[in-house]
């Protein structure tokens, strides 16, 4: 997850950067035409153009570094996401496990008290014999 935020910072900045290049470019192409209406030789309104083209050019470079950067961010994300869902995985185990050792635990308890509840009372008509001693209700 670390990764993945110290990429994203990267990624912005590299954005931000490359943006801030290319509207700079955009002023610098724009003052210079306006210069150039305004009368500068044609030397000089050159120079204002090549420079305003190395700017755009360079910018088109740092968009590639910027693709890259996000493909690298996507990944990272997918890494830490994947992570985060094998920790919660891992964090439920033990809690299953202990859920199911519960359960277990009292489908013991009930199969006793079923056999418990099944056997004969030594107090039932059923297991008197003929000769037992006692009183009936009448």
């Amino acid at each position: 997850m670390a990764r993945a935020k110290r990429i994203a910072s990267e990624f912005a900045k590299t954005r931000d950067l490359s943006e801030q290049v290319l509207q700079y470019a955009k002023e610098y192409d724009d003052s210079a035409m306006r210069a150039g209406e305004r009368g500068i030789s044609v030397a000089m309104l050159n120079d204002s153009l090549a420079f305003s083209s190395r700017l755009i050019s360079s910018a088109k470079e740092q968009e590639l570094a910027t693709a890259y950067m996000h493909r690298q961010l996507q990944e990272a994300n997918r890494a830490a996401l994947s992570a985060k869902m094998k920790s919660q995985g891992l964090d439920r185990a033990p809690r299953r496990k202990k859920e199911a050792e519960q359960e277990q635990q009292q489908a013991d308890w009930q199969e006793i008290e079923d056999a418990f509840s099944h056997r004969r009372s030594p107090f039932s008509e059923k297991d008197q014999g003929e000769g037992a001693s006692g009183t009936k209700d009448a």
